[in-house]
């Protein structure tokens, strides 16, 4: 049976509401052409399938959208990269309707399957949609909103819109409380990795701050060794060692921590490419039984089943992107715990040397201390994060 009412809805400007278990679906071709329409699509937007083929998308387009989220959308989709956005449709009679929209590409151009919203995020969204309108009538370009939009998601904690995208989505596919059975082991099993994962980044986030608590440390042996003239001498070679093991440090917390290229951020981008993949394919799944069920004149779901497998394989490959980065991990806790020994070698340097000078006020215990403070915290946090890759390695070998 349809998920949707067939009763002829008034012409005029009333909002058409999507039953939560519709899945509205579409295909173009590169140019925006509608290639397909699935039946649900052509109920809540009012049209047949035949109006709605070999039309340009935009057909469907409200002027209520701002400019700046279209120009969002193909930058990223140019880029090669999905993309999920409210969007406020029109219909046929010039009514309208709300959608979470998932857009990604096919080997012939773009598919789309867009469901109801309802989460915290479709409600923040409208309120930054008002004000693009109002920039964009005022006179501000497309791209100016764009940026507009992005930097007030950066205010809010969310750093691009790939992630925003990927946020939308779990979020309201969460809060439809619907995963099928032969889901439920992949999104657990998404769902505890990323729990470890983000735990790594604290830990990690926790290494970071105490490590740029020291990293000044030589400056201030520099500083006490020029103070100290020639009773000094030591401390500017001390000085020297330290500068040049600190910054292999730094170094190899990049190869961990680093925010585009670290192996936490390539785990946790994995992850969130891996879970969306697999939601959209669900929602495609979900598309294609009801296209058997209730076929509209003409509909051809060859295109939906090709894009549901390509989505699946995308997530395996994810998955398997998860276990390499993880991988790593652990060799790079043993490369920091190696340099972490030599720090102590450094600050033993430091308590020598501040044994010979008892009697002046060097001020070499203060400096001491939190070389220690900072090593201890170091190898704790770093025991755990070898620890928690472990975890990771077994629960995607026992997958």
């Amino acid at each position: 049976m349809n998920a949707i009412s067939k009763i002829t809805p008034a012409r005029g400007s009333e909002e058409r509401s999507v039953p939560r278990e519709a899945v509205l679906t579409s295909a173009t071709d590169p140019r925006g052409v509608i290639t397909f329409a699935g039946s649900d699509f052509c109920d809540i937007a009012e049209y047949s399938a035949d109006q709605l083929l070999n039309a340009p998308h935009k057909i469907v387009r409200h002027d209520d959208m701002p400019k700046g989220v279209f120009y969002l959308m193909w930058d990223t989709l140019k880029a090669g990269k999905p993309i999920c956005a409210y969007v406020k449709n029109r219909t046929a009679n010039d009514n309208y309707y709300w959608v979470l929209a998932n857009v990604t590409l096919t080997e012939n151009g773009y598919i789309s399957a867009r469901i109801h919203p309802e989460t915290k995020y479709f409600d923040l969204a409208k309120s930054l949609y008002e004000e693009m309108l109002a920039m964009e009538s005022g006179g501000k370009s497309p791209e100016d909103s764009a940026n507009w939009l992005l930097t007030q998601l950066q205010e809010k904690g969310i750093p691009n819109i790939e992630t925003f995208s990927a946020l939308l989505l779990d979020s309201e596919f969460k809060n439809r409380g619907i995963v099928t059975p032969q889901n439920e082991a992949i999104f657990a099993l998404m769902d505890e990795i990323t729990g470890l994962v983000t735990d790594m980044q604290k830990l990690a986030k926790n290494i970071e701050t105490g490590f740029k608590r020291v990293r000044g440390e030589p400056v201030n042996l520099r500083i006490l060794a020029g103070r100290l003239e020639g009773a000094g001498a030591a401390l500017g070679t001390i000085s020297q060692n330290y500068d040049a093991m600190a910054q292999e440090m730094y170094e190899l917390l990049g190869r961990l921590y680093g925010e585009d290229t670290g192996a936490l951020a390539d785990m946790f981008k994995a992850l969130s490419h891996g879970r969306s993949a697999q939601q959209f394919a669900q929602l495609l799944g979900e598309a294609i039984a009801h296209e058997n069920d209730s076929p509209t004149e003409g509909s051809q779901i060859d295109v939906l089943i090709n894009q549901h497998a390509r989505l699946e394989a995308v997530c395996e490959q994810r998955i398997r992107e998860i276990s390499v980065a993880g991988k790593s991990i652990p060799d790079i806790c043993r490369s920091l715990r190696r340099r972490i020994n030599g720090l102590d070698v450094v600050k033993l340097l430091c308590k020598v040397e501040s044994g010979r000078m008892r009697e002046v006020d060097s001020g070499l215990d203060g400096i001491i201390e939190r070389l220690q403070a900072f090593h201890d915290n170091t190898d704790t946090s770093l025991a755990e994060l070898s620890a928690k890759a472990s975890q990771i390695q077994q629960k995607m070998s026992a997958f």
